[in-house]
C-alpha cells in the first residue's frame, strides 16, 4: 500500500541532488552559450570609439533626413525591404548600435556618456521606426 512513498526522505540529501543538478545544467548552459565579460581593469579606453561613435551618427544625419523618415507612415513588411528612403537608413543603423554595443560591453565608458549617446541612437532608430500592421511606429 506504501510502496510509492520513500519512508527514508532525507530532505537535505534532496536539497543537495537538486542543487547538483542545478549546477549541471547551469555548467552546460555557460559552455554552450559563453559569455565574454571583459574585467573593469581590461576595459579599454573609450575615447577613440566615442569618436567613430560620433562619425557614424554625423555620416547618418548628413546622409538621411529624420523629417523624411518620420514622415513615412504607411509600409508593409512586404515592400520594407526596397523602399528607398527607409531601407538605407536602416541599414545605416546597424554599425551604429553595434558600436553602441561594444562601447558598453568593452570600454570604460561613463554611464552618463553612454546614456547620452544611447539617445542620439534612439533618435535615429524612432526616426526609422518599426513596422507594426503596416504602420510605421516610430515611438518605440
Amino acid at each position: 500500500m506504501n510502496e510509492g512513498i520513500n519512508i527514508n526522505f532525507d530532505p537535505e540529501e534532496e536539497k543537495r541532488k537538486q542543487e547538483e543538478k542545478e549546477a549541471e545544467l547551469l555548467a552546460d548552459y555557460l559552455a554552450r552559450y559563453p559569455e565574454n565579460v571583459i574585467l573593469p581593469e581590461n576595459l579599454r579606453e573609450a575615447g577613440p570609439e566615442i569618436a567613430q561613435f560620433e562619425s557614424l551618427v554625423n555620416s547618418f544625419e548628413s546622409t538621411h533626413s529624420l523629417a523624411e523618415l518620420h514622415s513615412i507612415i504607411d509600409l508593409t513588411p512586404t515592400d520594407a525591404p526596397n523602399h528607398p528612403v527607409r531601407e538605407p537608413a536602416r541599414l545605416a543603423l546597424i554599425p551604429i548600435v553595434t558600436m553602441l554595443d561594444t562601447l558598453r560591453k568593452e570600454t570604460n565608458i561613463l554611464p552618463e556618456k553612454y546614456q547620452e549617446l544611447r539617445a542620439k541612437y534612439k533618435r535615429f532608430s524612432n526616426a526609422v521606426g518599426f513596422i507594426n500592421k503596416n504602420k510605421i511606429d516610430h515611438d518605440r
